[in-house]
């Protein structure tokens, strides 16, 4: 497919060319040194030009999802966001997921599931942990199973746990009603629907009245 270049952004690290069809391909140094500069006007094959510059893209962008990784544990979602964002093409990235899926460092089900504890242990609710792990590029599916897996009294304390802090935070709040009504829109945006929030204050409230 023939294109006409519109814009060329050129930079310590590369170049970045964009398209009057609106495409975007981000050449590396190297491969911007390599092959003939393009410039705005010139007419290109497109797909001749992408066929070029997959395997010069790929070596960097398998690289810098290593170090992504090395940093923390990050879903395929979250990866293909940050290579896209540096400019890879779509081919690039779905290369370097492939490594990196058959390798084995990649693994969006044991992501979830990790993702899941941590949250639930810090005292976040279930809603709050779909969306997170949803954007984040996790598939429905595998967030509810991994949130599914949590165990029950470990998330049952978790709750318990906020809710006491919360209670010891509007404790001084001399309308009752309005203090409960924060403390139950705080275990909200935490993510917990109504009857976990209201399970947990009442067994909050109970240990309070044992001290």
């Amino acid at each position: 497919m023939k294109d006409v270049v519109a814009v060329v952004e050129e930079s310590k690290r590369g170049a970045v060319v964009r398209f009057e069809s609106g495409e975007r391909l981000w050449f590396g140094r190297a491969a911007w040194l390599e092959r003939t500069p393009l410039r705005p006007g010139d007419v290109e094959d497109l797909d001749g030009l992408k066929q070029w510059l997959l395997p010069r893209q790929y070596p960097k962008a398998l690289g810098g999802a290593v170090r992504l990784l090395a940093a923390r544990a990050r879903s395929t979602g979250e990866i293909r966001q940050k290579l896209e964002a540096y400019g890879y093409m779509d081919d690039t990235v779905d290369m370097v997921l492939y490594k990196l899926e058959k390798e084995g460092l990649v693994d969006d089900e044991a992501f979830a599931r990790e993702w899941a504890a941590t949250r639930a242990r810090q005292q976040i609710g279930r809603a709050r942990i779909l969306r997170e792990l949803a954007q984040k590029g996790v598939d429905r599916e595998s967030a509810e199973r991994a949130v599914e897996a949590l165990d029950e009294e470990e998330k049952d304390a978790a709750a318990v746990a906020l809710a006491q802090k919360l209670l010891r935070r509007y404790a001084d709040e001399a309308d009752a009603k309005r203090a409960m009504a924060k403390l139950m829109a705080a275990m909200a945006r935490r993510g917990y629907d109504f009857e976990s929030a209201r399970r947990a204050v009442e067994q909050a409230l109970n240990k309070a009245q044992e001290e």
